[in-house]
């Protein structure tokens, strides 16, 4: 009896070892995306992933031999923005495990600064995503949406913050009329990024000073 007892103790306490190893496993499954060659269904315009036996990737990460990452649903379509509703700059985002994830028109996961919403329903905003991983880095997020604040009349909201994490800008147009905003003594300013456009004012007359944020949106 005392025999059977031990035999089954060393019994347990081999399972309860093995149980976090299987968790580790898993976890590292996750983190390194298999390589896989993408395919786009011309007809559907939605593209799938298959791995080194030809068959497709479902549930699960994939990364082709050029770096190019991608998140596959359960019938192996790839995750991507539909260009008709969001633009050719616009993205899609989606909740994978418990982190948002952007992918844009091609179905390739995003980074950096983007405009967009995990709803439809929802007003785009700017969100940043780690370059590394892609996921929403929201400690930067919610920072960079305070240098990017829609000014207002009682609270000015200088932009040389958010133009400088934004980099060199594509192309710079400044309106000929004067703003509607600030009582109208400005002028609208738009610059444009690879994917995101910044609206800002320009005060005009004596004692003008530096340029405020009026919005940032998709690139157009």
């Amino acid at each position: 009896m005392k025999q059977t007892k031990r035999f089954l103790a060393v019994v347990l306490c081999m399972l309860l070892m093995l149980t976090p190893l299987a968790t580790v496993a898993e976890t590292v499954h996750a983190a390194s995306p298999q390589t896989v060659k993408v395919k786009l269904d011309k007809k559907t315009g939605k593209r799938y992933g298959y791995d080194a036996n030809n068959q497709k990737v479902t549930n699960n990460w994939g990364v082709t031999s050029s770096g190019f990452r991608y998140y596959f649903d359960k019938k192996g379509a790839a995750y991507q923005a539909d260009k008709d509703t969001v633009g050719k700059y616009g993205i899609l985002m989606k909740k994978i495990g418990t982190k948002y994830y952007g992918f844009d028109v091609n179905g390739h996961t995003v980074q950096g600064i983007r405009v967009g919403s995990p709803n439809i329903y929802d007003i785009p905003k700017l969100y940043y995503f780690n370059p590394k991983t892609g996921a929403v880095d929201t400690k930067k997020t919610t920072l960079y949406r305070k240098y990017a604040a829609t000014s207002t009349l009682g609270k000015l909201n200088n932009a040389s913050k958010i133009k400088k994490v934004l980099g060199k800008y594509k192309k710079c147009t400044i309106s000929k009329s004067n703003t509607c905003m600030l009582d109208g003594n400005g002028k609208d300013v738009t610059y444009t990024y690879d994917y995101v456009q910044l609206n800002v004012v320009r005060p005009t007359g004596k004692g003008s000073s530096a340029e405020v944020v009026a919005s940032i949106t998709v690139r157009r």
